[in-house]
Parts: structure tokens; sequence; C-alpha cells
């Protein structure tokens, strides 16, 4: 049997090797962390910005077959008043934004290049939500978007749907380059392309 200086010894010379582990135990678990946080968020990254998947693919196929573009007026900013979430156009229309829309939907409804009329043939339309489609922006002086409206509860029964409706919009502003921010882009913008992508099952 060991006796108790041999055991005093033997506990004295194991602590260090014993710290040593939990250390390097603690460190590769730290690297093994970081190196999952990386990996996710790329991996998540590379599926949403497929340009042959996902939000990309109908709207890729309606670019390339179906582009016509086109030059819209735009509103004069003493036509446009915003109040509240609605942004009202001249005496009759406006557009209505929620509290979750991003800035860029607030930017482009705020900035007098859409017309309701021109989308459906409405005065008043709510969109709360316009997502950019950047892989499919062919240069820096063009910029894509997709966004959807729901017509549950319209008053045209050929309208009424649970399932949104998904349209496309295009602008071009000649004088942009890569350096210029998304409100100097839709100041200087027109609206360029509305086209209806159809219903999402």
């Amino acid at each position: 049997m060991l006796r108790s200086v041999e055991i005093e010894l033997l506990v004295k010379f194991s602590l260090p090797f014993a710290n040593t582990f939990s250390i390097v135990r603690h460190f590769m678990k730290t690297v093994i962390l970081k190196i999952i946080l990386i990996i996710i968020p790329v991996f998540i990254f590379g599926q949403a910005e497929n340009i042959d998947s996902g939000k990309y693919y109908p709207a890729k196929e309606i670019f390339e077959t179906k582009y016509e573009k086109e030059h819209y007026p735009k509103f004069l900013k003493s036509q446009i008043k915003t109040v509240g979430n609605k942004v009202i156009l001249g005496e009759m229309k406006s557009l209505e934004f929620n509290d979750q829309s991003n800035e860029k939907t607030k930017i482009i409804l705020k900035s007098g290049l859409l017309d309701p009329y021109w989308i459906n043939g409405s005065y008043h339309l709510k969109i709360g939500w316009i997502d950019e489609l950047t892989l499919l922006n062919p240069n820096s002086q063009t910029k894509r978007f997709k966004f959807w409206i729901f017509y549950t509860g319209h008053k045209n029964p050929l309208l009424n749907s649970v399932n949104p409706h998904e349209y496309y919009l295009e602008f071009y502003n000649a004088k942009a380059t890569e350096n210029t921010t998304f409100i100097n882009f839709m100041e200087n913008a027109h609206l360029t392309l509305i086209k209806y992508g159809g219903i999402i099952l």
C-alpha cells in the first residue's frame, strides 16, 4: 500500500497535468464553438443566396423571359406626404407599410416612384416588405425587388385569395455607382419595370 508521503507526492505531481488537460479541453471547446458559429451562417447564407433556387428562381425566369423595360413617371415631392405608416400620393392614392417593414421598403414607398394603380388597379395598397434581389442586379445602376400582396378579404372575389400574389420591380439610376447609398439611389431613380409574378402556393 502507498504511504501517506507517497500519496501526497503523487497528488502534487498530478495536479499540474490535470490543470493543463482542463485548459486544453476548454481551449478546444472554444475553438470548435467558434468554427460552428462561422460555418452555420455561411452555410445558411449560401443556401439563401443561390440564384437558381429559393426566392431567386421564379424572379430570375421572369427577368430573363418576360422583361420589358419601361419608364414610369414619378410623383412630385409636393404630392407626397407621410402620415404614420401611410404614404399619401396626390389626392386619392396611398401606400401603407407596417411596423415590421424594413428600411428599404419604407424608403421605396416614400420615394414617390410607386403608384398603386400601376400594380393592380387600386388606389390604396398595403406592402409590408419589399425584398431586394441582389443577385439579379445586372449593374450598379439597376436594382431589382420582389414583394407580396395579400388579398384576403378583398371586395373583388376574383382577387380574394389566402395565398399572396408576388410582384417584381426594377429601378434604374443612371448616375449610381457601387458606392451610392440606397437613399441617394432611390432619390435619383426611375421605375422601369412592374411585373406580376403569380400566386405563391
